[in-house]
């Protein structure tokens, strides 16, 4: 069970990139055989602690993502959309890993 986190600080464009395991699904207990997608929550600090944004990404493809109760509480395709990682072959390190692309835009 992956328990690990991180910190990184975004570059002078606003731009950021880190390497991890990707985590597997697991059950939620709160409805009967429900399992969440895999994801990473992120934390985001702006310049005081009252500009936290907390969320989650999701994994293109992943089949959990449809029928996950907590995913099923965005109500717009778009905003489901926005939760998820893309499968980015361009920026993968050829026979070795994967990589996703996540972009999390700010405003203000």
């Amino acid at each position: 069970n992956f328990a690990g986190c991180g910190r990184m600080i975004t570059d002078e464009h606003g731009y950021y990139h880190f390497r991890t395991i990707r985590p597997g699904p697991y059950p939620w207990r709160n409805y009967r055989n429900s399992w969440r997608p895999a994801h990473i929550h992120f934390s985001l600090f702006g310049p005081a602690f009252a500009t936290r944004m907390i969320t989650q990404m999701y994994f293109e493809g992943d089949p959990l993502i449809p029928i996950c109760p907590i995913v099923n509480c965005v109500s717009d395709k778009k905003g489901v959309e926005a939760l998820t990682a893309l499968l980015d072959m361009t920026a993968n390190t050829p026979h070795d890993c994967l990589a996703y692309r996540f972009d999390i835009v700010l405003r203000g």
